[in-house]
């Protein structure tokens, strides 16, 4: 007697359908991460640069080096002066903005930037 099997079979394309929705959601939840933290970081080194400058400046793009859940991370900002001037500032930041992060931005990096401000292209 031969045996059949009867019954609903899994479709092999399933299995690919679910790994591809499960690295898509990875993606989305990184790239979602760099941008909050990107975010985090702009609002900070505003509110640390402006306590020394004259007039309003704006922090136009952040580059950030490391990976998202590594505990200290560095970066490059470009910051707008009120002269339409754009300045680069290295800064740090150390933890995460959901636990808790500390940015700094190195003395002589603040020093340069607002002699910038003061004297303009002479420094």
């Amino acid at each position: 007697m031969n045996s059949m099997k009867v019954g609903a079979t899994r479709s092999s394309g399933a299995g690919l359908i679910g790994l591809f929705v499960a690295v898509l959601t990875v993606a989305v939840l990184y790239v979602g991460g760099e941008w909050f933290v990107t975010q985090h970081v702009k609002a900070a080194l505003t509110e640390i640069l402006q306590q020394e400058m004259h007039g309003e400046l704006e922090v136009e793009s952040v580059g950030l080096d490391g990976w998202l859940l590594s505990g200290s991370r560095s970066g490059d900002a470009v910051v707008l002066l009120p002269s339409n001037e754009r300045v680069p500032v290295e800064f740090k930041m150390i933890g995460n903005p959901i636990t808790g992060s500390t940015i700094t931005v190195e003395g002589d990096q603040r020093l340069k930037l607002r002699l910038r401000d003061l004297f303009g292209d002479i420094f």
